[in-house]
């Protein structure tokens, strides 16, 4: 089972792939985790790639076109994968589809004011990547005090939400009418989420080729 995980920044998409990989064994990627195996790679995309992500920006394609097919192609014999956040901008949707058309997309639907609250108390775990809901203050699983993301302010946070209802969205409603769209409401608890996902994973699951449990 491929899973591509989608919806507008805060809607809790990066716990519930970490949910999945601990209960079921999914393995994950996001965009990020690839970007930054490109800059310690010290490879000429990666001054770029570095500079574009700390500004805020979505990666365009001449830079991230070639992130996306070594990701994919280094999945493809994975049997559970999600890939987080891969599929923002059009030409995301095409290299993803011409390497990996076989597919789900499940797709966290949150309210532009909710997503907003949400990442303006939300805090970021610097040596990993990780991000934690607000009023948390330490990494639960290493004990590493957690900060703020610099680019956590409000102008930065509208500027992502604008880029997702202009870019992101679209191409979801695409995916919808192709049958590939599985929504969750991300508007309740992290373990009402967990459960509503887990129930319509088990009723599109392949018997063949997924792990999940019959119920």
């Amino acid at each position: 089972m491929k899973l591509v995980f989608t919806g507008i920044q805060g809607c809790g998409k990066g716990t519930q792939a970490k949910l999945l990989q601990e209960k079921y064994g999914f393995q994950s990627t996001g965009m990020w985790d690839e970007f930054r195996k490109v800059v310690k790679s010290g490879s000429k995309l990666w001054e770029e790639i570095k500079a574009v992500i700390e500004a805020g920006y979505l990666v365009w394609d001449d830079l991230g076109a070639e992130v996306m097919r070594n990701a994919i192609e280094e999945a493809q014999g994975k049997e559970n994968m999600i890939f987080d956040a891969f599929i923002r901008l059009p030409w995301n949707k095409e290299v993803f589809d011409s390497y990996l058309s076989d597919y789900k997309v499940v797709f966290f639907n949150l309210s532009e004011e909710k997503a907003k609250n949400r990442l303006l108390g939300r805090m970021f775990n610097p040596k990993n990547g990780n991000t934690f809901m607000a009023g948390t203050s330490h990494d639960p699983d290493t004990g590493e005090e957690l900060i703020r993301r610099a680019d956590d302010d409000e102008a930065s946070i509208l500027k992502r939400i604008e880029e997702y209802m202009t870019y992101t969205l679209p191409i979801v409603e695409k995916q919808r009418v192709e049958g590939k769209v599985i929504e969750i409401n991300a508007d309740q608890s992290i373990e009402a989420v967990f459960t509503e996902l887990e129930t319509k994973l088990w009723l599109i699951k392949d018997k063949d080729s997924c792990d999940f449990p019959v119920k």
